[in-house]
């Protein structure tokens, strides 16, 4: 048997200068894997200084040597050289190739191409032909690649490309290049003392890059510390004006200009502290990550993706553009302290090597190119991706509006396009949906009885051609609306997600009545666990008559999995509460709001103290209650041991500074914050209401005890405090058990899966491989291995 052929992939670019772009592309195309893909490069003008080295990795390039007036002349060659090389994808660079590379591509009959965004923006608005080209060649265009998550506003909002042809590839470097050891003999080459306190920019001499910020703040560094010296590697038109300023500033002599160099890895070895202080439109630069593989501490303006790659007082520092003084604030400690920029460097190396490697960079450009090459859709059957609306009242810091949101993002943008309609108002969590590059409708419903919603409801689906509206149950105008906006509109599927349970506690329902008697007319019913679909049948009456069935499934909520936190986490989250490194601490992250009964658990720590006074209790979360519960929680005679940190953002750095996860609820239903727990290895003691019995065995992974029973959840904390052993083991379990069930990755699958199925896309089947079984009246989305099975009657 033959073996497969190799994808052949055309890079078309302006020229190979020496720029981060361009060595992006040269060190990508040597390292495509040869015996799954055949490269060449075409570039439309000269040469350039990288062009060399593709020679030297035996890549085929050619260079046309076409000026930008020579457009016509440039397509002709263009389209030859592709109908020579038939390439399967053409990846395009720069404004010219896109622009002429897509139409040769067209000419040529190439079957699949990708622009290469390499920017954050313009420096520059575009002009009416520019945009107007740009939407004449997006129906040709199958992809487009970036390289940093910053810039997905840019191209969604303002390029106005559609978000499912956009794909994040973070840009890598071998690490192995760059051993961090200082270099004496470097520094006499470029005219520095070998005791000399050197910072460095490493960025060509344009506008945008800001050289007259470093060289302001030089001044300003010069006059603190006498040792400082300054290098500007990079070379452009601007030099001139930029020695010019050196020397208006007094720092001639403090400053060195070494022009392009192409030996980027010794300079940084002669290099202390390393700067970028670009002001706009960086995206991931190559010169960064350099440094950070060399071990260099950096301070970097926070513009574009930079801060995706330095964590602020981690990895080096962020400041604000065009600030010098701020700038200065932070190099002059910087150069004063050996230990703080060695400790700032190892950890940038260890950044680069856990998150940028080449290697990475390169395996996941490899699939990018592969699935664009023979996209997942086709495999099933799907010709376009299926567009997914999720139609809500408005989005709060909830658990389901955040969990949609990690789902969305976690989407294959092959098989899901997802956008959001809030019926009322946008809410606190639009603006982070727009930001991720998913389009929000706001239709302005001023009351229960305003005529003109369902109209605009039903427009906003036509205009986008909806194949799927999602709508959760607690949004009661969203699951009347919604759903009737979606047989008015024709929208094929129509899915009811259900996320909570054991109302009946309350006196309150999880479907209204009529919702139920209406089910026939639903598509699917998403459930979170099979628990929560026997409680709905028992308590609720869904399936019991034939109006109130349809399909079931089963899709667990999922969490992003990262590192286990370790001990310095577990330091870093004390220390940013207050509070004693070796105490027995228990945490609660909540709304403030009757179903959690934090009074409960305050009467339970109330109980706990008798034996163990340094014990403290983290409440995290805001609501109606926190006056209330501040109050019992001093009636109680617990001030100074109960911490209210209101709402929190960054919950999962505070975490692990909890022992044991605590959850006093009357109702619930798959709770997100139990399984961001879980997730970082912490024992959790809860109410046995909702699905918790799904998520937590008694005894194994934490203790669930009656809703209500103060003095149960005391002798249960009181225990774990008393037994560290049994915590670590219950810890260990925890998060073994979110590893195998509760991945976000799995959520999205199965929501991807779900869609599929409904969609009738003709095979039973994702690309993965992985079934989706079926019953008669009720089916679940057949799970990974060791995941929990779907309902059974």
């Amino acid at each position: 048997m033959s073996a497969p052929r190799r994808l052949r992939v055309a890079f078309v670019v302006p020229d190979l200068g020496i720029g981060g772009a361009e060595r992006h592309v040269t060190t990508l195309v040597s390292r495509l894997d040869r015996r799954r893909f055949d490269p060449s490069v075409v570039c439309l003008g000269r040469e350039g200084e990288l062009f060399p080295a593709l020679a030297d990795s035996g890549v085929p390039a050619v260079a046309l040597h076409r000026a930008k007036r020579e457009a016509p002349a440039c397509l002709r060659d263009l389209v030859r050289v592709l109908r020579e090389t038939a390439p399967d994808v053409v990846v395009l660079r720069g404004y010219s190739a896109e622009t002429l590379g897509r139409l040769a591509a067209v000419l040529a009959r190439v079957p699949r191409v990708v622009v290469w965004v390499h920017n954050c923006g313009d420096l520059e608005p575009r002009g009416a032909l520019r945009r107007l080209v740009d939407v004449l060649l997006d129906p040709v265009t199958h992809a487009y690649f970036g390289v940093a998550h910053a810039q997905v506003p840019y191209m969604v909002e303002h390029l106005g490309l559609p978000r499912r042809k956009v794909r994040i590839i973070h840009n890598g470097v071998d690490p192995s290049r760059f051993d961090g050891v200082a270099d004496p003999a470097t520094r006499p080459g470029l005219g520095l003392q070998e005791d000399d306190l050197v910072v460095g920019i490493v960025a060509a001499l344009r506008p945008e890059k800001d050289h007259e910020t470093f060289l302001r703040a030089a001044a300003l560094v010069a006059a603190a510390d006498v040792r400082a010296r300054f290098l500007v590697v990079g070379e452009g038109d601007r030099r001139p004006a930029l020695e010019a300023l050196a020397r208006e500033l007094g720092i001639a002599d403090r400053v060195v200009f070494t022009g392009a160099r192409d030996d980027v890895g010794a300079v940084l070895r002669a290099i202390d502290v390393f700067v970028l202080c670009s002001f706009t439109i960086e995206c991931f630069p190559m010169a960064l990550l350099e440094a950070m593989a060399a071990a260099r501490p950096a301070v970097c303006t926070a513009v574009g993706g930079i801060p995706e790659m330095i964590e602020d007082g981690v990895t080096g520092h962020l400041v604000p553009p065009r600030d010098p003084a701020a700038l200065a604030d932070r190099l002059v400690p910087l150069l004063g302290s050996e230990q703080q920029r060695l400790a700032l460097g190892a950890a940038a190396r260890a950044r680069v090597e856990a998150e940028f490697t080449l290697e990475r960079s390169v395996q996941e450009a490899q699939q990018q190119l592969l699935d664009v090459a023979a996209p997942a859709r086709t495999a099933a059957g799907v010709r376009r991706p299926l567009r997914l609306t999720m139609v809500l009242d408005e989005t709060a810091v909830g658990g389901v509006e955040l969990l949609m949101l990690d789902v969305f993002r976690t989407f294959d943008p092959a098989v899901v396009e997802p956008s959001l309609v809030c019926l009322r108002t946008p809410g606190p969590l639009a603006e982070e949906y727009r930001a991720a590059g998913f389009p929000v409708d706001v239709l302005d419903r001023s009351g229960k009885f305003d005529l003109r919603t369902l109209p605009r409801l039903v427009g906003v689906l036509r205009r986008r051609r909806v194949d799927a509206v999602l709508v959760p149950h607690h949004h009661r105008a969203s699951l009347a609306l919604g759903r009737l906006a979606a047989r008015s509109a024709r929208v094929p599927t129509t899915l009811v997600a259900a996320h909570d349970m054991d109302l009946t506690r309350v006196g309150r329902r999880c479907l209204p009545r009529w919702a139920v008697a209406t089910l026939w007319e639903t598509d699917a019913l998403v459930l979170l666990a099979p628990s929560q679909g026997e409680y709905l049948h028992r308590e609720e009456g869904v399936g019991r008559r034939p109006w109130s069935r349809t399909r079931e499934v089963v899709v667990p909520n999922g969490v992003r999995v990262g590192p286990l936190p370790d001990g310095a986490a577990r330091a870093a989250a004390r220390s940013l509460l207050g509070l004693p490194a070796d105490a027995f601490v228990a945490g609660i992250v909540a709304r403030l709001s009757p179903q959690k009964a934090h009074h409960v658990l305050l009467e339970a720590f109330a109980v706990l103290r008798r034996s163990r006074p340094a014990a403290h209790l983290v409440v995290v979360g805001g609501g109606e209650r926190e006056q209330e519960l501040r109050r019992l929680a001093t009636d109680l005679g617990l001030d100074g041991s109960v911490h209210f940190t209101g709402v929190r953002r960054d919950v999962g750095a505070l975490l692990p500074a909890f022992d044991v996860f605590c959850l006093s609820s009357v109702h619930e239903g798959v709770p997100m914050a139990v399984i961001e727990a879980m997730a970082s290895g912490i024992p959790v003691v809860a109410t046995d209401c909702g699905a918790l019995r799904d998520m937590v065995v008694d005894g194994e992974h934490g203790h669930l005890v009656p809703v209500g029973d103060a003095e149960a959840l005391a002798e249960r904390l009181s225990g774990l405090a008393e037994d560290p052993g049994r915590r670590a083991r219950m810890a260990t379990a925890a998060r073994a058990r979110v590893e195998e069930r509760y991945r976000l990755e799995d959520t999205a699958r199965g929501y991807e899966r779900l869609l599929l199925e409904l969609a009738g896309a003709g095979s039973a089947r994702l690309p993965d491989g992985r079934p989706v079984r079926r019953s008669r009246r009720r089916w679940s989305v057949a799970p990974d291995a060791a995941a929990q099975p779907g309902l059974r009657r």
